[in-house]
């Protein structure tokens, strides 16, 4: 009886020890809720390493959450600055790669006067760093915007590694089929990803303007801003902030939504194509068409795709490298891992029950986030911003275990009365 109850002991020691070191494979995701009642916030970033979270309202604003309270000064006020009407507003924010030594940000918005796209830079004040300096303001570029108040766009970004270099992402301008066929006009700015490069201010005499100069590897033969070009809407673009690849998420017109990857020349093809569906069958097709690595139609996924990140966080097991993505119009949130082959529908993961609830987010997704430790967010139109983390170990885990550590003092106990009784 013994050796019975030893060889179970063991067995039971094993099972315990592999059982309490092993953590699941892949965790269990919830969106756990850290600002309410903004207006309409449409992004949330933040310098790499810091620990605030800087919050874009549509309106104007943006709004600093830190030590889990949004702070009631705002960082930046342009609301007397920006049209709303529609799809226009504050719509993009970046921070400079050297903001910690230069204090340098970017705002992209749709000018109230003119109705034209402003990319300007801003510096931190020095003695309040909670509080962008108003008086710093300078124009990088303005874009030109026809009559139409939807399709611009608005994301910025820095390449990791890649310092000098701003990208712009620029819708068509707006309406349908793009009327001016400006997403394939190498003479017009819209419908693009461009690249400046802003490592200095190239008018050092005037207060008022910052500009750019042109990076090597840009496209040749038309504006020299561009890096690649067909898009019809990149409302949310991203670089995965490890291996640098750009994720470009360009919303459809009645057929496709697609996420490309960004290179230099592309073409993404509309407006003849939608995705890989042609959308202009009397065109000539494009010789040098780009299609995207992931596509799906209007059916029960949606129609109006919000561009995410690559999560590189530390807090999340098994989740490394895993891309998220959602649709704005049935409230859906998705994931896959890119590998460099296409991805089809059985590579998508569907988050969605695990990140929208009744209690927390509850749709109207406007935006992914990355806070400065590579943490993810979902921001949605409601006025709200929830952080996407594991859920902790459930109950019935934990419980399991105190069963096995019962069990285990069990068999002990009869192994020391069977020892008593043969002494």
């Amino acid at each position: 009886m013994r050796k019975i109850s030893s060889a179970l002991l063991a067995v039971l020691a094993a099972a315990f020890a592999g059982i309490a070191l092993a953590p699941p494979a892949f965790a269990q995701l919830q969106t756990r809720i850290v600002a309410t009642g903004l207006d309409q916030p449409l992004f949330a970033t933040a310098p790499e390493g810091d620990s605030r979270l800087f919050i874009v309202e549509k309106g104007g604003l943006i709004k600093i959450l830190e030590n889990g309270s949004v702070l009631p000064t705002p960082f930046l006020d342009l609301s007397g600055s920006v049209n709303t009407e529609n799809e226009r507003g504050l719509l993009g924010m970046t921070f400079d790669p050297d903001f910690s030594d230069n204090r340098r940000f970017y705002v992209n918005y749709i000018d109230s006067a003119t109705l034209d796209t402003v990319v300007a830079t801003y510096q931190v004040s020095e003695a309040q760093p909670n509080m962008a300096d108003a008086a710093s303001a300078q124009t990088v570029i303005t874009i030109d915007q026809p009559e139409f108040s939807n399709h611009k766009a608005g994301w910025i970004g820095f390449r990791p590694g890649e310092a000098d270099n701003l990208y712009i992402g620029t819708g068509d301008g707006g309406f349908r089929d793009d009327p001016g066929n400006r997403a394939q006009d190498l003479t017009e700015n819209l419908g693009k990803m461009l690249r400046l490069d802003v490592s200095a201010d190239r008018f050092p005499t005037d207060s008022a303007q910052y500009g750019y100069a042109i990076p090597a590897g840009n496209m040749a033969g038309g504006n020299p801003e561009i890096y690649a070009y067909g898009l019809r809407n990149p409302y949310r673009d991203s670089f995965d902030r490890e291996t640098g690849t750009l994720y470009i998420a360009d919303v459809g017109q009645d057929h496709r939504e697609e996420i490309d990857i960004g290179a230099a020349g592309a073409n993404y093809g509309w407006r003849v194509y939608e995705g890989t569906r042609v959308n202009f069958p009397a065109e000539a097709p494009l010789a040098n068409h780009t299609p995207p690595i992931f596509e799906y139609s209007h059916t029960d996924d949606g129609g109006s795709i919000i561009g995410g990140y690559v999560y590189r966080g530390s807090l999340i097991d098994g989740l490394e490298g895993t891309y998220f993505f959602a649709d704005f119009v049935n409230d859906k949130v998705m994931s896959f891992r890119y590998t460099g082959s296409p991805i089809t529908d059985d590579d998508v993961t569907d988050r969605t029950a695990e990140l929208l609830s009744p209690t927390g987010i509850s749709g109207s997704i406007s935006s992914f986030g990355e806070d400065g430790f590579g943490n993810l967010y979902l921001v949605s139109l409601n006025g709200q911003v929830g952080m996407i983390a594991a859920i902790p170990e459930p109950e019935g885990y934990a419980m399991m275990l105190a069963g096995m550590i019962l069990v285990t003092l069990c068999v002990r106990r009869r192994e020391k009365a069977a020892a008593l009784a043969l002494a």
